[in-house]
């Protein structure tokens, strides 16, 4: 990668040789960090306001109550082996806020999942099936509310920010679908 971007580089320090337009290369680049902290502050905020509801969601119990209402009976049928109490609402947290579209907010969760995952293995180098199956179920993608992609798509003008939400779900849902299927056929092995 530090190849293309070395190349791109060069390829407009020569775009800009060649025109005799040095100031259009330093516009470029001004205006490029000045996007960049805009988009920063943009997700920052995003960030910081889902994860203060997250913490008092947590602690008032409701991740507790809800993961052993919706997600063991769902867990039971996904996860191979049967999640511990602890595996169970972090693996909740996570894939809730990615189910919400949190994107990088749900990181903290998912490392907290997996984390609690990996004490099921004592093993280096051995994949535990219930951190293939999480893995996969973030990895497909599966989205009800892309709320992070919708709040940048507004932040930057969109007339109709939420006009990707039906095709989100519908691509996310069949990515999912299909991840699962292959986790049952492929994991068995």
């Amino acid at each position: 990668m530090s190849i293309v971007w070395c190349f791109l580089m060069i390829l407009g320090l020569l775009s800009a040789i060649i025109e005799r337009k040095p100031e259009r290369l330093l516009q470029a680049i001004s205006e490029g960090g000045k996007d960049t902290i805009e988009y920063l502050f943009t997700l920052l905020g995003i960030m910081a306001f889902w994860s203060g509801i997250y913490n008092v969601v947590e602690k008032t119990g409701v991740i507790s109550s809800l993961s052993q209402k919706i997600a063991r009976p769902v867990f039971g049928r996904l996860f191979r082996k049967r999640l511990r109490k602890n595996e169970e609402e972090a693996v909740f947290a996570s894939i809730v806020a990615n189910l919400l579209g949190l994107g990088n907010a749900a990181t903290v969760w998912g490392l907290k999942a997996m984390q609690e995952l990996k004490r099921e293995s004592g093993k280096e180098g051995y994949l535990p099936p219930n951190i293939a199956t999480f893995l996969i179920l973030l990895c497909s993608g599966l989205t009800i509310f892309p709320t992070s992609i919708i709040n940048l798509r507004a932040a930057y003008g969109s007339e109709n920010a939420a006009v990707i939400w039906l095709p989100a779900l519908i691509v996310s849902g069949i990515c999912t679908v299909v991840a699962l299927i292959l986790d049952r056929i492929w994991g068995e092995k």
